[in-house]
């Protein structure tokens, strides 16, 4: 193939164009492929290296059932476990009956391990609780779905979501009792536990029972105060205020402000208690309903017995104290009106609790069974019985009119035979003092409305009368007497110097004895004299004295009580607002 002419070199001149060689034209080799297709080579090796990462990541699709889907967003609500990302929400649908949500989450491949039956899944936001605020995070960067890891070995990939989180994280250091309660009071979930009044753990959950009317309260208390939870520690609810009005007086009792507010548990060890190792979780404890039946001492078994008094029974009130010589050694359980039909009368029926135990050394010389026997606790009450035990209300508190039943082995309470009725012990009553006093006063009052005020007045009155008409006369015989002195002056001057010193003596006596009269006829006419006041200031006395004694007999008819208790204030008047 020849190369184009404007291609050719010049040629040379003469004989010297032979003597140059001719080039050797050699064809061009062309390539079988292109390199353009090394690009979609290339992409393709890429999206093979990145589809065989993400079937290697990928972790496990699960579906979570909750109430409602608020603040889940699919694509960008995150799984997290320890505030770490290890899922999103893939989608959210509805249920096919379109009551409760599901949602679609898709677990990375390091958190396979969260498909487990026993893992927790709950969405996290803002709340408000007894336990405090939580989730205040959320405000900002969204709700995301909080989730517990379980240590089951079963997979799942279907869960049904909490609808709060749970107050005790699995692996969270501490330990969880359990507290049998008769009343919840104002607990909740989150209420705060306190040991000297500072917060040790928290409420995390209670369930009740209606088979056995149990009533199981789970505390957490958190590490390292666990290790003060010792078997022999008691607790009490310290919800609110414990303010308590009885026979003993007025008892403020209360914990720190937020048990006030939002209820709360509270422990401690009894004094005198030997120092133990710390209770095993999940151990089981009573819970009493305050500090001073927590730490009271050991009651034993109850002896239950039953009084029937012949007497109003107001001021009695359940729990009120029963004592035995000013020692108390039970409660009274219930007060009950019963009709006797025989005497038709109304007597007042009282059942109560006896622990023999509070005797002390009155039990030891009585008891003579088992310890732990009741039947043995109940012979001690029989014994007390037999030497003559009787009971008696007594009034506690004046200002409150509380009553109490005391226990004592009078004299006058002469020893019976003990009888059981209803399997109660029968105890021997006697009047109360009030009711032996309210006759009395009602025949004080009787004999008090029968004194005639009036009749004592009209006849000081009359009398009175009688002593001004004995003055009238008075008065003239001191007119007489002027008249006398005035004619025996002029008899003197004719008599003999010895008559007249003798009638001179004479004179002055009368004289006497008209200043005399004189200052008592002013004592019994003047209006200003001290007689005359002391008289007028009797009688009025003795009026109003008349006028009170009937307010008061009609009073004390209506109100025997008021001798113990006092006049209660007068009432408001509806119209001033002031009392009369």
């Amino acid at each position: 193939m020849s190369e184009p002419i404007a291609d050719r070199p010049p040629e040379p001149p003469g004989d010297a164009w032979q003597d140059i060689p001719r080039p050797q034209v050699a064809p061009r080799r062309r390539l079988g492929v292109s390199l353009v297709w090394l690009v979609p080579l290339v992409a393709l090796a890429i999206a093979a290296s990145l589809f065989v990462r993400s079937v290697i990541l990928i972790g496990p699709r699960i579906d979570i059932e909750f109430a409602t889907a608020d603040g889940i967003e699919p694509g960008k609500t995150e799984v997290r476990y320890k505030e770490v990302a290890i899922g999103r929400v893939e989608s959210v649908s509805l249920r096919g009956d379109r009551k409760r949500v599901i949602v679609t989450v898709r677990l990375d491949r390091s958190a396979a391990g969260f498909a487990v039956e026993d893992t927790s899944f709950w969405v996290v936001k803002p709340r408000v609780g007894a336990g405090g605020i939580s989730g205040l995070g959320t405000l900002l960067s969204g709700a995301y779905i909080g989730a517990d890891a379980g240590v089951s070995a079963v997979t799942r990939d279907s869960f049904v979501g909490l609808e709060a989180p749970p107050f005790v994280l699995r692996g969270e250091p501490g330990s969880i009792f359990v507290l049998h309660a008769d009343d919840l009071g104002s607990l909740d979930v989150g209420s705060p536990v306190l040991y000297k009044r500072t917060r040790v753990g928290r409420v995390v959950g209670y369930t009740f029972d209606p088979v056995k009317d149990d009533l199981a309260i789970r505390i957490f208390v958190e590490d390292p105060y666990q290790a003060l939870v010792a078997p022999q520690a008691r607790f009490w609810n310290a919800s609110g205020i414990d303010v308590r009005l009885n026979a003993s007086g007025l008892t403020i009792n209360t914990q720190t402000l937020a048990s006030v507010i939002a209820g709360g548990v509270a422990f401690e060890i009894p004094a005198g208690s030997p120092r133990s190792a710390p209770a095993a979780s999940e151990s089981s404890f009573v819970l009493f309903s305050d500090r001073r039946s927590a730490l009271a001492p050991e009651d034993g078994s109850p002896v239950a017995v039953r009084m029937v008094f012949d007497q109003t029974a107001r001021g009695l009130s359940d729990n009120a104290p029963i004592d035995f010589l000013g020692v108390e050694i039970g409660r009274v359980r219930s007060v009950q009106l019963q009709y006797d039909a025989k005497r038709q009368r109304f007597p007042v029926r009282v059942t109560a609790e006896i622990f023999p135990v509070r005797l002390g050394a009155v039990r030891s010389a009585l008891f003579t069974g088992k310890e732990g026997d009741p039947a043995a606790e109940a012979e001690v009450v029989k014994r007390l019985i037999e030497k003559g035990l009787s009971a008696q209300m007594r009034t506690g508190n004046l200002l409150t009119g509380q009553l109490y039943i005391a226990l004592e082995l009078g004299k006058k309470s002469p020893s019976v035979k003990p009888e059981v009725v209803d399997g109660m012990i029968e105890v021997p009553t006697v009047p109360g003092a009030l009711s032996e006093l309210q006759p009395q006063i009602a025949a004080i009052v009787s004999k008090l409305s029968r004194v005639p005020f009036d009749e004592i007045g009209t006849s000081l009155q009359g009398a009175l009368t009688s002593a001004q008409g004995t003055m009238t006369g008075v008065q003239e015989l001191l007119s007489d007497v002027k008249q006398t002195l005035k004619g025996a002056d002029k008899a003197i001057a004719q008599l003999t110097p010895e008559a007249q010193k003798a009638l001179a003596e004479v004179r002055a006596t009368l004289t006497k004895a008209q200043t005399s009269l004189e200052n008592l006829d002013r004592s019994v006419t003047d209006p200003n004299a001290p007689l005359q006041r002391s008289v007028d200031d009797t009688l009025q006395e003795l009026q109003r004295a008349a006028q009170s004694m009937r307010v008061l007999s009609d009073y004390l008819q209506l109100h025997p009580e008021s001798l113990l208790r006092g006049k209660p204030p007068d009432p408001v008047l509806p119209s001033t607002g002031k009392r009369p």
